[in-house]
């Protein structure tokens, strides 16, 4: 089992294999203030969209979700069924950054149309925020 990444290492992995958000419109921004606890947690927006990208199981996963108008969709949701990895038990298991290094990819092919500004399939896939993530407001 390899070692956690450290934040600044956790951090500059996302900012390099998300860099390409920067050609959508996307930056990197700071998290609202009701979900700025986490720091393994980087936010990209562009005009109300997001992708959010979170470190989790103490270095052990990664995720990244897209989030726009009070909704979120796992990027992994955008990839046809029959081109996402398989699952095989035995198989060693990915590191987290290599987790954000593959999810960055999957984005990168399969959700162009979120990334330019079209939430058709977006908002036929995404479910409401949970509770616990919604503005206190």
């Amino acid at each position: 089992m390899s070692a956690a990444p450290s934040l600044a290492e956790y951090a500059a992995t996302v900012r390099e294999a998300f860099a390409f958000l920067a050609e959508c419109g996307f930056q990197e921004i700071v998290a609202p203030p009701h979900r700025r606890r986490d720091p393994f947690q980087i936010w990209f927006g562009a005009s109300g969209r997001f992708v959010v990208v979170a470190g989790e199981g103490l270095g052990t996963t990664a995720s990244v979700m897209l989030e726009y108008d009070h909704r979120e969709l796992s990027e992994i949701d955008l990839v046809p069924a029959n081109e996402r990895p398989a699952s095989i038990r035995g198989r060693r298991h990915a590191t987290q950054l290599e987790q954000v290094r593959e999810a960055a990819r999957r984005l990168e092919r399969y959700g162009g149309d979120f990334l330019a500004g079209d939430v058709t399939r977006f908002l036929s896939l995404a479910k409401p925020l949970p509770p616990y993530k919604r503005p206190p407001y």
